[in-house]
């Protein structure tokens, strides 16, 4: 029976020829068994990759079936063997996983061969030599046997081309799955597989798959909707019964359209989980608080997790809004995105430093000027090559003359912090080549032209020469600019990272601070550190300072004598937040078994002051300790929770250390939403954006974890000798964001090359502060964070007196003196509010 028509054959796998007239096979009943064995712990570790790892993790766990299975010869008689083992033989039993069909199958052919066997003549010995020798005397024309020679032939066999490999059903949906992924990767149109050099393309590595290709209404449609959904459901599985918080921000379209971003940060890693059209909506107060209820109750409705803490910015509706949600929620912790905090603190300083906005904008006039003039750059970067060799530098390199760019924080640093490295080689061209700079600027211009170009020309070259007859040294102007936003941008940074602590946020802003406090400028140090000191009185101070008392390479070892901290008055402060955050209604707990959880955290933190008990032997193993884990705080208070009489208070501390005072994932998200879309593709939904924005932001994870695209790592530090352990800012590769705009018209447009430019970014500043200046004057301040007697701890000086490095990255802190002595009782009795008090 031939192998197309032997039933037998549906029992077994068929692999490829061994020899002329048999396939490699393996028993499907075998098979089966083995890759039961590994099926479901196999499901349970690809539930959540992408259809292309899934189908690659099935087909070997198939072909690890097939090996434990053992191969066989395809053959009828192997196949009966196998299924019902050898009659008397002891070694060769019977298949314990075929089926009934298969066993009826084989015995009945079994049954068969036997009775055709027993049915024929016996044939002798000597009557077989007889027989064969009337065969070899026959003649050809007589060859009766030609037949069966012909049966006997191997037929030809189908030899396909790697070109023309046909496509089996499940590599089909495996391959459209995959192209939605590579689309949604590369932020490509939906069309791309449509495009006829992409198919040319396709084509020429197998010539099938142009048939099995998506179309964009595929790909935009159910492919993407199947791809959001496992992400939906990974998201679910990653966030249940976490403690996180949620980062919203709005922002505006291209179709001018108020978009509101909200993203959960779990773990020190941010998720998007919404985005949604809010024009319409009021800003007021009571409004904002409404839709943060909505947000918080279905977060925690939907991931079955717990909010601890909800950031927005301080503008005035997303301000008023988390005051209201304070008063109605008391145990959310509801801080300002820090990120934009430093940021607004650089448009406070051009606001009250009038000379530094003018170094400012002359600096802006004099980078657009240069990169304007192709010829006049061409001349400076002659000067660049010239002094790079008679430095006897081997590798000569022409800087580029940085531009500041509006939507990328900390820019202005960077371009300012260029032109003063090319300060050398600009006056150089200039005293040499002043004649050449001003005939290349003018050309061949004539009249009242003519005049505007060699006016223009003057003022750059006088001030890159910056003579004795100006009233002031650009030059040195240009070093104080950046020597004062300087801290101001590393606080900045640092704080757009999804880890930033809030212990690290306090001690950046008593970073800047310190820079203020001693400024030689007496009118600029005293309105800056006003200002300073108004940002920190808006804060959840408590929060703040618990997070560095209790991260346990920092302790009070931050605070000076002069603070008013003793261990007294600290573990009040600890109690009290600790009792504060969990007033939640979904906490069970009894009267007496949070007055016995109290206790034992306020015991926990007499000890982890006095350095006692479990926290003994930190000190000593602390170098030990880094050396493995870093300076982690919640890694070491997870190895201190081991103790039962620790616990409670390792268990708040980690609760705290997991709060991040920023909106960046909120601003990745816009960002990622303005690049798709685009001019071009306006039409874009924001339900199909957020699945982009999912999907994407899930693939580029992927792909990180499995070690395809490395992670961005830390940045390098631009050296200078007053700071050099600031936190590198961005390089110019990440700043022109737009000159990539698919639009031409639209490229470059964020850039600040003239003075008006930077004229119009200072009055966008100045709008914001004054803004946040009228909304804080007209509302009434409700200071829930504080009792009463910490309501007297709003001035930042009356806190630190000495601060130590926040890691190893960070700038090593200085004393804050002069701290004024009655800012806190001397006592330190402070009695801690019941619930009921709290609660009215």
């Amino acid at each position: 029976m031939s192998v197309s028509t032997n039933p037998l054959w549906a029992f077994f796998h068929k692999g490829e020829r061994k020899n002329s007239t048999q396939h490699e096979t393996w028993c499907k009943a075998c098979v089966k068994h083995y890759q039961d064995l590994g099926a479901h712990t196999l499901e349970e570790s690809i539930r959540n990759e992408d259809e292309a790892t899934k189908y690659q993790r099935r087909e070997q766990a198939f072909i690890d079936a097939c090996t434990m299975a053992g191969a066989l010869r395809g053959e009828k008689t192997v196949f009966i063997t196998h299924i019902l083992g050898k009659r008397r033989s002891k070694t060769c039993q019977p298949c314990p996983y075929a089926s009934e069909e298969a066993r009826e199958e084989a015995q009945r052919q079994r049954d068969s061969e036997n009775n055709s066997a027993s049915s024929k003549p016996k044939t002798t010995a000597t009557k077989r030599k007889i027989s064969e020798l009337d065969k070899n005397d026959m003649e050809p024309s007589q060859d009766t046997s030609s037949s069966e020679h012909k049966k006997l032939k191997q037929p030809k066999l189908r030899v396909f081309n790697a070109l023309d490999m046909p496509f089996s059903k499940t590599e089909a949906e495996v391959v459209k799955a995959q192209a939605l992924r590579a689309v949604v990767s590369s932020k490509s149109k939906e069309g791309l597989f449509e495009d006829p050099e992409m198919l040319k393309l396709i084509k020429l590595l197998r010539k099938d798959a142009m048939d099995i290709m998506p179309t964009a209404r595929q790909i935009g449609g159910r492919l993407l909707d199947e791809a959001a959904a496992k992400v939906e459901v990974k998201l679910e599985d990653l966030l249940k019964g976490e403690d996180l918080g949620i980062a919203t921000d709005q922002w505006k379209n291209i179709r001018k359209e108020s978009i509101a971003g909200v993203c959960v940060n779990v773990n020190y890693t941010s998720y998007t989980v919404e985005l949604s059209e809010v024009t319409a909506m009021n800003k007021d107060g009571e409004a904002q608080c409404a839709e943060f209820e909505r947000l918080v109750d279905t977060i925690e409705r939907r991931f079955e997790c717990t909010v601890i803490y909800l950031v927005t910015d301080a503008d005035g509706g997303s301000k008023k809004g988390r005051m209201v949600l304070g008063k109605r929620r008391p145990y959310l912790v509801l801080p300002s995105c820090w990120a934009h905090q430093f940021q607004l603190q650089l448009g406070d300083y051009f606001k009250v430093y009038e000379f530094g906005a003018l170094i400012a904008e002359e600096a802006t006039f004099l980078i657009g000027w240069i990169n304007s003039h192709g010829k006049v750059r061409k001349i400076f970067d002659a000067a660049q090559e010239w002094i790079a060799k008679d430095q006897n530098i081997q590798r000569i390199v022409i800087l580029s003359y940085l531009i500041a760019n509006l939507t990328r924080w900390t820019t202005q640093y960077v371009a300012f912090f260029r032109l003063r490295d090319l300060k050398a080689p600009l006056q150089l061209a200039v005293m040499q080549s002043r004649n050449a700079i001003l005939t290349a600027q003018v050309g061949a211009a004539k009249s009242t032209e003519k005049d505007r170009l060699e006016a223009e020309a003057n003022r750059a070259c006088d001030l890159i020469a910056d003579g004795r007859n100006r009233l002031y040294s650009f030059w040195a102007g240009l070093e104080t600019v950046i020597g004062d936003i300087e801290p101001i941008c590393y606080g900045t940074n640092i704080n757009q990272k999804d880890s930033t602590r809030p212990d690290q946020v306090l001690l950046t802003i008593a970073g800047i601070y310190l820079h203020f406090v001693d400024h030689p400028e007496p009118e600029l140090s005293v309105t800056m550190v006003e200002r300073i000191e108004k940002r920190w009185k808006d804060c959840d101070q408590p929060v703040f300072l618990a997070a560095l008392i209790l991260n346990p390479f920092e302790g009070l070892s931050a605070f000076g004598p002069r603070a008013g901290l003793n261990h007294f008055n600290v573990t009040n402060m600890i109690v009290w937040l600790y009792r504060r955050i969990n007033l939640r209604p979904d906490n069970t707990d009894t009267a007496e078994d949070r007055k016995i959880k109290e206790k034992s955290v306020s015991s926990a933190m007499f000890q982890y002051l006095a350095t006692t008990g479990p926290f003994k032997d930190f000190q000593s193993a602390r170098e030990d300790f880094e050396g493995t884990m870093g300076q982690d705080p919640i890694a070491a208070w997870k190895g201190l929770s081991g103790t039962a009489e620790i616990r409670e208070l390792a268990f708040f501390a980690i609760k705290i250390f997991k709060i991040v005072v920023n909106s960046a994932g909120c601003e990745r998200l816009f960002s990622d939403t303005k690049f798709r879309q685009s001019p071009r593709r306006n039409r874009l939904g924001l339900k199909k954006l957020q699945k982009l924005h999912m999907v994407g932001a899930d693939i580029r994870m992927s792909n990180q974890e499995q070690s395809l695209i490395k992670p961005r790592g830390k940045r390098q530090n631009h050296k200078q000798e007053s700071i050099n352990k600031l936190l590198s800012v961005p390089r110019y590769r990440d700043l022109l964001e737009d000159m990539n705009d698919e639009d031409e018209t639209e490229r470059g447009r964020a850039l600040i090359s003239t003075a008006a430019g930077w004229r119009t970014e200072m009055a966008k500043w100045i709008g914001e502060a004054r803004r946040a200046e009228s909304d804080e004057a007209n509302e009434e301040v409700v200071d829930h964070d504080l009792p009463d007697d910490y309501s007297r701890l709003p001035r930042l000086q009356a806190v630190f007196e000495s601060l130590p490095q926040i890691n190893e990255e960070a700038i090593l802190m200085e004393a804050l003196a002069d701290a004024e002595e009655d800012e806190i009782p001397d006592d330190g009795a402070i009695e801690i509010p019941s619930d009921e008090e709290y609660i009215e």
